[in-house]
């Protein structure tokens, strides 16, 4: 069943109008008719199953005929701090880290970084927040991960309770404990932030001052990961250590 984001209070009726992305999708690309079914999740992260009692050119009006809570988000609000990627890949990391339920994703500009977005930040935002809106609803989410440019002291000074950089010289050092230790410790509804270098790696003075400001460093296995690939590899082990154990 289709899920969308009201972000607002439900009761016991909803009505689309013409021009909403909703009444787009679920009107124009899903034809929603009589009968038809999607869930809502309102501004209280309840959801909402609707059907469908009448549907025009100009408004879907909706029945709410059952209401009910999923505790579907990863019991730690991780944040991704990431480069900006080349091409489409930041698409594509967006779209994966929001199904694997990722809290919010900070973008800044590395030493390394060779990606310069200063004059499409607006135009890559808007776009971004669809793409994780979409990704979201597709993973029946209660919530549509937040996204930020930030400039890398903004970033340092962002709130965390846990933090860790993802270091490929502790990987090749055999570091191995540091990411395990750290995600399951960090306690449930506390933000752990995770930092990951560019395609060239973080210098070793970003390095520094990242550990400066509470960051510890991690390996992830004895594989060199791709920038985008990387992030994705830690969202999974943050389920397994602490939704499947």
């Amino acid at each position: 069943m289709q899920r969308y984001f009201l972000n607002k209070p439900i009761i016991d009726t909803i009505k689309l109008k013409a021009g909403n992305d909703i009444f787009n999708h679920f009107g124009k690309v899903l034809r929603a008719k009589v009968g038809s079914k999607a869930e809502f999740v309102s501004d209280s992260l309840e959801i909402f199953v609707g059907e469908v009692v009448s549907v025009d050119s100009e408004t879907i009006n909706i029945n709410v005929i059952n209401q009910y809570h999923s505790d579907v988000e990863l019991p730690v609000q991780v944040t991704l701090v990431v480069s900006p990627l080349k091409n489409d890949r930041s698409d594509w990391f967006i779209q994966k880290a929001t199904e694997l339920g990722v809290n919010k994703i900070i973008f800044t500009s590395m030493k390394r970084t060779v990606v310069d977005w200063q004059k499409q930040q607006d135009k890559k935002l808007k776009r971004f927040k669809k793409i994780a809106q979409a990704a979201a609803e597709q993973a029946h989410r209660l919530i549509i991960p937040s996204i930020e440019f930030l400039t890398w002291q903004e970033m340092l000074l962002s709130p965390k309770h846990t933090g860790i950089v993802a270091w490929e010289e502790s990987a090749r050092d055999g570091e191995t404990s540091m990411l395990i230790k750290a995600v399951s410790e960090v306690p449930s509804d506390e933000i752990f932030m995770v930092v990951f270098g560019p395609e060239g790696g973080l210098t070793e003075t970003e390095v520094d001052k990242l550990q400066i400001h509470g960051f510890s460093l991690a390996g992830l296995g004895p594989r060199i990961l791709r920038a985008e690939t990387a992030p994705l590899y830690t969202m999974s082990a943050i389920s397994v250590l602490r939704e499947l154990r």
